[in-house]
C-alpha cells in the first residue's frame, strides 16, 4: 500500500527537480535574458544600425553556448550508436582515415576558394544518387511520398521570394527539386546511423508538430537576434504586404536548408567519419555538427563575420539540435529564426 502510494509522488517530484539541473537553468535565464533584451533593441529601432552591437553578439553567443549546453546534456548517449565499417578497403589498416582526410580538404577548399561550396553541393548531389542506388531495396513508398509533400511546401513558400527577386529561378527548381532524393536518403543515412530522427517517417505526425513547435521556442532568441542584426537586407521588400507572408515564406529555407545540410550531410558526414573513431562516436558527431555548421555558414559568405555568426551561431545549433533531437527540430529552428525577421519586414512595410 506505502509503496503503491508513494510511487507517483516520487515521479512528480523526480520530474519536478529535473527542471532545476545547472544546464536546464542556464537555459532558462539566457532564454529570458535574451529575448527581453532582443525585444527591447527592436522596438528601440535598432535595425540596420550598428548601435549595440557587442550586447547583441554577446547575447547571441552566450544563449548559443547555454542552448548547446542544454543539448549535449539532455540528449541521447552517444554510446548508443551503433559501429560502423569502413565503406572502402574495409581490411585495409588505415581505410577508415581516408574519409577524415577527404572531409578535411573538403572543409579547407569550403574556406578558401569560392568554388568550394558548389563543389560540395555537387558532391552532395553525387552522394545522394549513390546512397539511392545502393540501398535502393530499403527505400520505402512513405519517405518518397513524404518527400513530395514536403518538396511541395517549400516550393509553394519559396515561389515569392523568386517572383520579387530574393533567390533565382534556378535556386528555386534546383535547391527543391533535390529536396525529395536527399529527403530519402537521409532517411536511410538514419536507419544506418542511429543518428538524429524523423518522425514523420515513424508515422508520428503529433510528435513530428511537437518537434516542430519546440524548435520554434527554442530558437526564438535567435530569431531576434537575426531581425534586430537587420535581416532580411539587400532588397525591396515592399512586396511583402500580406499577413500570411512572413509564416509561409520561412518554409522554404527551413525546408531545403535543413534537408540539404542537416538531414542528408550531417548524417553523410558521420557516416563517413565514424569508423575512424569506433571508440569515441561523440567525437564523429561533433565534427559531423561542425562541418555542417561552418559549410553552411560559408556558403553564404567566407567572410570572418559570417563564419562567426551565420556558421558557427546559427548553423552549429541547427545541426546540433538535429544530431540531438531530430529533423523537425530543426526545421522548426530554422522557421524561427527566419520567421522574425520577415515579420518584421511586414510590419515595416
Amino acid at each position: 500500500m506505502v509503496h503503491n502510494s508513494t510511487n507517483p509522488q516520487l515521479l512528480s517530484e523526480s520530474r519536478f527537480q529535473s527542471w532545476f539541473t545547472p544546464h536546464k537553468i542556464a537555459l532558462i535565464i539566457m532564454w529570458l535574458l535574451t529575448t527581453i533584451t532582443m525585444t527591447v533593441m527592436i522596438m528601440k529601432g535598432i535595425r540596420d544600425t550598428s548601435r549595440f552591437s557587442e550586447v547583441r553578439y554577446t547575447l547571441h553567443a552566450g544563449y548559443v553556448a547555454a542552448l548547446l549546453w542544454y543539448l549535449i546534456r539532455s540528449g541521447p548517449a552517444s554510446s548508443q550508436l551503433p559501429e560502423l565499417r569502413p565503406l572502402a578497403f574495409p581490411r585495409w589498416r588505415y581505410a577508415a582515415w581516408l574519409p577524415v582526410l577527404g572531409i578535411a580538404l573538403m572543409l579547407a577548399l569550403t574556406a578558401f576558394s569560392d568554388d568550394g561550396a558548389d563543389i560540395l553541393m555537387l558532391l552532395m548531389i553525387v552522394a545522394t544518387v549513390w546512397i539511392i542506388v545502393a540501398w535502393r531495396r530499403e527505400i520505402g513508398l512513405r519517405s518518397v511520398i513524404q518527400g513530395v509533400v514536403v518538396a511541395a511546401i517549400a516550393f509553394a513558400a519559396g515561389l515569392s521570394m523568386m517572383k520579387n527577386g530574393v533567390i533565382s529561378e534556378t535556386a528555386l527548381y534546383l535547391f527543391t527539386l533535390f529536396v525529395v532524393p536527399m529527403y530519402v536518403a537521409g532517411g536511410l543515412l538514419l536507419c544506418h546511423t542511429g543518428l538524429g530522427g524523423i518522425q514523420l517517417l515513424a508515422k508520428q505526425y503529433f510528435p513530428a508538430l511537437r518537434s516542430f513547435l519546440w524548435g520554434c521556442l527554442l530558437f526564438v532568441p535567435l530569431g531576434l537576434a537575426n531581425a534586430a542584426g537587420g535581416s532580411p537586407v539587400g532588397s525591396n521588400f515592399t512586396w511583402v504586404s500580406e499577413w500570411w507572408m512572413p509564416f509561409s515564406l520561412p518554409l522554404w529555407s527551413g525546408i531545403v536548408e535543413e534537408t540539404w545540410f542537416r538531414l542528408f550531410l550531417v548524417g553523410l558526414v558521420y557516416l563517413l567519419l565514424r569508423p575512424a573513431f569506433q571508440k569515441h562516436p561523440e567525437l564523429a558527431v561533433l565534427l559531423a555538427v561542425l562541418f555542417s555548421g561552418i559549410t553552411f555558414g560559408l556558403g553564404h559568405g567566407r567572410t570572418l563575420e559570417v563564419f562567426l555568426t551565420t556558421g558557427l551561431l546559427y548553423g552549429v545549433p541547427y545541426a546540433a539540435i538535429f544530431a540531438r533531437r531530430d529533423w523537425e527540430h530543426a526545421v522548426g529552428a530554422h522557421y524561427m529564426v527566419n520567421m522574425i525577421p520577415w515579420m518584421m519586414v511586414f510590419l515595416e512595410t
